[in-house]
């Protein structure tokens, strides 16, 4: 398909973009600082974890200052209708205002000083502090990238818009935090840079090696294909060079950051004794998604995407890769996929999902004491299916996040396809393609999703929302085996290790409480992707947001309708209740993970229940 990015191995843009860092434009540098502020302080007044007054313009912090004086920050905003989410003005600086009244724009080590630094039993609160900078670092850092991209988004095919959509989570605080990486890492490594980068790969011998594969591929067929015909010979010789047994060993492809970084040293017992060998780099080179562990294959972009291990804090969650969860990823998605395939309704809805269709780690259970802890999940790989595979004569995609993005000339992204198609009837549109599939998985399967901004592609033809592709169900699922339409195909997982659980409460699949699973759902889909296209379009284009959650209630409710089978599931998940549940994000980061962070909210489809005649 020929090479994808535009800035493909720019040393111009790389020496620029490290100089920007060293003497960074007095603007910019504002900027990136006041939305660093914005969103830490949308978070901690949501989430309650400070108080803040609101005289309906702006909210107020009041807090001591180091001579414990009274000092005050103002921020314009307004709570949303939208989960009463907390959005602060951004063409507004957030302003300090100390005890003889002189205001000036808040700066971010002024609010971490005096407001985090209050925050009474915040026990990570240095480990939060340490993301917040490196966001803010990162973030200031990536600015000059905008400069490499000439067209309006619209005209950039999906696997460009993964690298050109980097303004990173809406509404966590350390929204591109990166914890790890150095500022050289981040340039040759962070999606805003787009620069090419050739995988390692390693002979690891069976002996620790887990595998699993979907039922849809021959093994040793695919993975042959997978391999550049150069790298393949490369690679077979330097093993048979070195060892007798080479069928004793599998080649695991591994991010070139990881490798240097940390596996050379965790392993290092394991390379003298030959139990992991270096091939190479590949011939091919890959260019990073939003996730940063994902990538595609720059020259053939049609073959599957690869999901690597990555010994990195971003959001404030690890980015490894745990064996529990690549050896589930081709159960899940086969599942999934059998479960499309018995059914006409979603047959009709004609939604796909990029099957995880090989797994390959590094067993930790199988290594020595000395380092089996400090190698969980360091080894990891899944590869899956293409976007490209998928679309159609005059399709496109793009990652859902993308909708409600504004370009760096104040443009949004839709803005030619709202012009084209009008606000309602587009918007309509989309939220019939993006919602209907994933409430019928959860009414009429019992299934809850984690599928969110980045984990949606909306495919369209010329900007007409026409269905999704859905990604990310290693660990994407949450579910209550007795209450599965069809228990008979539930699948046997790869059970989740008591390590897992103890570092990470919220990641688990199988639960018994329903609620919990309809919130796993409403969470990400609702919550997080639809309220912040909710917002989006009330701040763009003055759509009322009550309007917006009335469309997305049509939605739910025609499939009701038309689904009767499914009634007793629509009151056992029932996704207008008044209030749901959702994480909290920020103050688990603060306060750790001794105990389950969880918030009740208004729903805003609550509202907008049929009433039963």
């Amino acid at each position: 398909m020929g090479q994808l990015h535009p800035v493909l191995s720019n040393t111009h843009l790389i020496q620029n973009t490290f100089q920007a860092w060293q003497q960074p434009q007095s603007e910019q540098s504002k900027e990136v600082e006041q939305r660093v502020i914005k969103q830490l302080l949308q978070a901690l007044i949501f989430e309650e974890i400070i108080a803040a007054d609101h005289d309906g313009e702006s909210f107020i912090v009041q807090v001591q200052d180091r001579q414990q004086q009274t000092v005050q920050y103002k921020a314009s905003g307004q709570r949303q209708y939208s989960y009463n989410l907390v959005r602060l003005a951004r063409d507004q600086d957030v302003l300090r205002q100390d005890a003889q009244g002189k205001q000036q724009p808040a700066r971010l080590n002024q609010v971490i000083d005096e407001i985090l630094r209050s925050i009474t039993d915040a026990a990570k609160v240095e480990d939060f502090i340490f993301e917040l900078k490196r966001t803010y670092i990162h973030d200031l850092q990536s600015q000059v990238c905008f400069e490499n991209y000439t067209l309006p988004a619209i005209q950039y095919p999906y696997d460009i818009l993964e690298s050109y959509l980097m303004d990173g989570h809406p509404y966590h605080p350390c929204y591109k935090s990166r914890v790890g990486f150095s500022l050289q890492d981040n340039i040759h490594y962070g999606v805003e840079f787009a620069q090419p980068m050739a995988l390692v790969w390693l002979a690891i011998h069976k002996d620790i090696v887990a595998e699993n594969h979907s039922n849809s591929i021959d093994k040793k067929e695919f993975f042959k294909a997978q391999l550049n015909s150069q790298d393949l010979v490369q690679f077979q010789q330097k093993l048979k060079n070195q060892i007798k047994e080479s069928a004793d060993y599998v080649w695991i492809p591994v991010h070139p950051w990881q490798w240097e970084n940390h596996l050379i040293s965790i392993f290092a017992e394991e390379i003298a004794d030959q139990k992991i060998m270096y091939l190479g780099h590949s011939h091919d080179r890959y260019l990073v998604q939003q996730s940063l562990r994902t990538v595609t294959n720059l020259q053939h972009p049609e073959k599957p995407y690869i999901k690597l291990s990555m010994s990195l804090t971003n959001t404030s969650s690890s980015r490894v890769l745990a064996k529990h969860t690549v050896m589930n990823g081709p159960i899940i998605t086969d599942w999934l996929q059998a479960l499309i395939d018995q059914s006409e309704t979603a047959k009709k809805l004609d939604f796909a999902v990029l099957r995880e269709v090989y797994g390959l780690s590094v067993d930790f259970t199988r290594l020595p004491a000395s380092h089996a802890k400090q190698a969980y999940g360091t080894i990891g790989c899944l590869w899956r299916e293409s976007v490209h595979q998928y679309l159609r004569e005059g399709e496109d995609a793009i990652p859902l996040n993308g909708v409600s993005h504004i370009q760096k000339d104040g443009q949004a992204l839709i803005a030619p396809w709202i012009q084209q198609y009008g606000m309602e009837q587009w918007t309509r549109q989309l939220l019939k393609v993006v919602i209907t599939p994933l409430i019928h998985l959860l009414f009429a399967e019992g299934i809850a999703t984690e599928s969110h901004g980045q984990n949606i592609i909306l495919v369209h033809e010329k900007g007409w929302p026409t269905r999704v592709l859905l990604k990310d169900f290693h660990d994407g699922v949450r579910y209550s085996p007795a209450h599965l339409a069809h228990p008979e195909l539930a699948p046997e997982l790869d059970q989740l290790p008591p390590e897992h659980a103890k570092t990470n409460s919220m990641s688990f699949i199988l639960t018994d409480d329903l609620d919990g699973i309809r919130d796993f759902s409403c969470a990400c889909l609702f919550f997080v992707a639809l309220t912040d296209i909710a917002i989006f379009l009330n701040q763009t284009y003055a759509v009322a947001e009550q309007d917006f959650w009335q469309w997305a209630a049509d939605v739910i409710q025609e499939y009701q309708q038309q689904h009767p089978e499914h009634t007793e599931r629509y009151q056992i998940f029932d996704v207008f209740a008044d209030k749901l549940r959702i994480e909290s994000l920020t103050k688990r980061r603060l306060f750790g993970d001794g105990r389950i962070q969880i918030k009740f909210v208004d729903n805003p489809l609550a509202p907008f229940k049929a009433q039963v005649k």
